[in-house]
């Protein structure tokens, strides 16, 4: 039965283009995922010094996990507990280049609303804002391992450093 299968042009030209196809889509996914395992702590704590010295900032306070946090002002009443929403403003971009990847003003200025702590969002989002308080506008300099780590996201490359300039708008 397999073989009366085969004696036909077109099963013949079927299966050849299943395969091909198949082999074609497995290539492609395995080079869209391909993860970067390299350890890019030191460089990334070079870039984040090398920034901060360009842009001269000042009363930066360093994280146990290498991220910095740059309050420049200050908010009011409790940090956010673990599990409490935190509803921010942010703009993203890469260090050194600059370059813009996502923004909560490209979206209407409608804040982004998410759980602290319960890793729904990056691992420096979470360290960062937990240590601010409502109407706090702060830098968050983020280690690729804190962000994205080795894989590329939309315009995001892999072992990409970061930077959120944040406005925590309500704690609930």
């Amino acid at each position: 039965m397999l073989f009366s299968f085969f004696r036909r042009p077109m099963a013949w030209l079927s299966f050849c283009l299943l395969v091909v196809g198949s082999l074609l889509a497995s290539c492609q996914k395995t080079e869209e995922f391909a993860i970067d395992t390299k350890d890019y702590s030191a460089r990334d704590k070079q870039i984040i010094e090398d920034y901060i010295r360009a842009n001269n900032f000042t009363g930066t306070r360093l994280d146990t996990l290498g991220m910095t946090i740059i309050e420049t002002r200050p908010g009011t009443g409790a940090r956010p507990k673990r599990n409490q929403s935190v509803s921010a403003l942010y703009t993203g971009s890469l260090v050194p280049s600059g370059n813009v990847f996502d923004s909560t003003g490209s979206r209407g200025d409608q804040p982004f609303t998410f759980p602290v702590g319960m890793g729904q969002v990056i691992a420096g989002w979470d360290i960062g804002f937990s240590t601010l308080r409502v109407g706090s506008k702060a830098i968050l300099l983020i280690p690729s391992a804190l962000g994205y780590g080795g894989r590329p996201v939309g315009p995001i490359p892999s072992a990409s450093v970061l930077r959120f300039d944040v406005e925590v708008k309500n704690i609930q």
